[in-house]
């Protein structure tokens, strides 16, 4: 039996005290890039413009997420958790997330659901949702408009880190492509074979 520990995809960040920002620059780079993975026939809209450019979710988008992930078979809970720094995980087995209640504002529950999100659709797909010539690229725009959470990465074990690059990149992609993502990965609601998938 493999501890429950070994099983959580933890979502370490800042806490409540330091938000993750969204900066000109971040929506700058993740708006220009051309989106991961066997994600080819998806594409992000060209350069961004000035501050706000990068669209940013909504209720309503948190709202629709949890839904197709609930659809999909997954639990959404929110917790008190009590780990200094941790903002939300995913439990495989169960297939629950895990929103902790340290977060500051929308777009920080935003990141933490769009990022365990991601390791749902991890899961779905069996391994990891991106292509190998991408992550050179994906993890210098991390390092370059997120180095508190680049630098983070280094706290998970070398064979998890892959994982971990493709939540936080995933999250910070606008809200309508992190959905459409995860019906692809996940299914949408009306997906005959949506029961059969891990």
């Amino acid at each position: 039996m493999v501890p429950i520990r070994s099983q959580l995809k933890p979502h370490l960040g800042q806490t409540s005290a330091a938000p993750i920002t969204s900066s000109a620059g971040i929506a700058a780079a993740f708006m220009k890039a051309t989106l991961i993975a066997s994600l080819a026939a998806i594409t992000l809209p060209g350069p961004a413009s000035a501050a706000g450019a990068l669209p940013l979710a909504g209720w309503q988008d948190i709202d629709a997420l949890r839904r197709l992930l609930v659809a999909s078979g997954s639990n959404v809970v929110q917790r008190d958790c009590n780990q200094r720094g941790l903002q939300g995980l995913y439990h495989q087995p169960s297939r629950t997330i895990v929103v902790c209640r340290v977060h500051a504002d929308r777009d920080a529950v935003w990141n933490t659901l769009a990022h365990e999100a991601t390791h749902r659709m991890q899961a779905c797909a069996n391994g990891n949702i991106t292509r190998s010539e991408h992550h050179e690229a994906m993890a210098r725009a991390l390092a370059t408009y997120e180095p508190l959470e680049w630098r983070s990465l280094k706290a998970y074990p070398a064979r998890e880190q892959l994982g971990e690059l493709e939540a936080r990149y995933t999250a910070h992609l606008p809200p309508a492509q992190v959905l459409q993502l995860f019906r692809r990965y996940c299914g949408s609601p009306t997906s005959p074979s949506l029961s059969q998938r891990p």
